[in-house]
């Protein structure tokens, strides 16, 4: 599941030049903003502060993970492995050789399963109790994007899908993804964990889901849980179930 890759490391934002810092615009007072790894810092983990930052601020913190991840990965040229150096603010790195590299984004489906008035959703272990969210996963080289649901669904699930309708997407950097939201419609099959990714996947009803939207879920059964929890509101997954309890067409 998408979810579950890598956290990115955490970086710290300053409004003057460093070495190797990382340009990311300008702040509201027009001052240049850059972003630096530092040493000296306390410094916390980008999924820490989802739930405290405001949205422009978020979007900020995790654009200068992601380059700052990115950067950190690209040290050394993969062509012919020299050192590379920042260039262009940053935002790409060259060796002596004069090869360049380019911040990569890797795209991740995540999809919502429905049949009727219930919906499909799974769970990785290291996932706080009870939490379960939409199927996710990365986008094979050369695959169309609907084809790249239906196989992640049946990979994780063994439930096949049809009429993949796109919704929306989001950047996600854990540590460099885009997620492309997409809601699919049961087409046979029953659900049940295949690839070791997933601790359970199953099926709630919209009772369900909609008293884990309302924080009153505590009859809801789940692995280890007292109840179902969702993903929290900045995620993707989260847009994808709130449409669906409104709409059940997605």
């Amino acid at each position: 599941m998408g979810q579950g890759t890598a956290a990115a490391e955490p970086v710290a934002l300053v409004a003057e030049d460093a070495d190797d810092a990382i340009f990311l615009g300008v702040d509201e007072g027009g001052a240049p903003l850059f972003a630096v790894e530092r040493e000296d810092a306390a410094l916390t983990g980008l999924r820490d502060l989802a739930t405290s930052l405001p949205a422009a601020r978020l979007g900020a913190v995790a654009y200068a993970s992601a380059l700052a991840n990115w950067a950190r990965a690209t040290r050394f040229c993969g062509v012919c492995g020299e050192p590379t150096r920042a260039g262009e603010g940053g935002h790409v790195r060259v060796c002596a050789n004069g090869h360049h590299h380019h911040p990569r984004t890797d795209p991740v489906v995540i999809m919502l399963v429905s049949d009727g008035d219930r919906v499909l959703m799974g769970r990785q272990a290291a996932w706080p109790a009870g939490r379960y969210s939409a199927l996710a996963g990365f986008v094979e080289p050369g695959e169309p994007l609907e084809a790249a649901v239906a196989r992640e669904v049946q990979e994780e699930s063994g439930v096949a899908v049809r009429d993949v309708r796109y919704v929306a997407s989001q950047p996600w950097p854990f540590p460099v993804s885009l997620m492309l939201g997409f809601h699919a419609t049961y087409d046979g099959g029953e659900p049940h964990v295949l690839d070791g990714e997933l601790q359970d996947v199953r099926w709630f009803t919209r009772d369900e889901v909609t008293a884990a939207a309302s924080g009153s879920a505590d009859w809801v059964d789940g692995p280890d849980a007292d109840g179902l929890l969702l993903p929290p509101p900045t995620a993707i997954a989260r847009l994808l179930i709130d449409r669906w309890v409104v709409d059940p067409r997605g």
